[in-house]
């Protein structure tokens, strides 16, 4: 879960602290019920509820889309400068490029020098086989079929 996560969790929480606030002696909670139970009542439940619905998992990727690894390469020894766009442009050299996904890690986000690219097809993934070995910004570039997460 993070920040962003955190905040949209906690404006949740407030909203519905605060509507059970005002609400609550409207429909005469106020008898049975203390208005300050309520409120906190509220803001347990809305933040729960927001880490449910804006938390995701606990994955520290940059990106929560989930391949089957179908037609996904691996793509290691990426010079740290290149960008998403300069690999999609590599690889639509040898078919059609569905995504490209740069792995970034720890506070800073900065690049680890690998990444993932889904190419349209087997075949387009097969002719793709061939940048293994080639040079690309000064370095030489590792491309295989990804595997999938053990």
């Amino acid at each position: 879960m993070n920040v962003g996560c955190i905040s949209k969790g906690l404006a949740m929480a407030i909203a519905l602290g605060l509507i059970g606030y005002f609400v609550g002696p409207m429909v005469g909670l106020n008898q049975e019920i203390p208005v300050g139970s309520v409120l906190a009542s509220g803001l347990v439940v809305g933040f729960l509820l927001g880490a449910m619905v804006f938390g995701g998992g606990s994955s520290r990727s940059g990106s929560k889309i989930k391949h089957d690894n179908t037609n996904v390469l691996y793509v290691g020894n990426i010079p740290f400068k290149a960008r998403e766009e300069e690999i999609q442009r590599l690889f639509e050299a040898y078919g059609e490029v569905k995504s490209v996904r740069l792995v970034r890690g720890g506070p800073s986000r900065r690049p680890k020098g690998y990444g993932f690219v889904e190419m349209g097809s087997a075949v387009d993934l097969k002719a793709a086989l061939v940048l293994n070995g080639e040079d690309f910004a000064g370095r030489q570039l590792r491309v295989n079929e990804a595997k999938d997460k053990k």
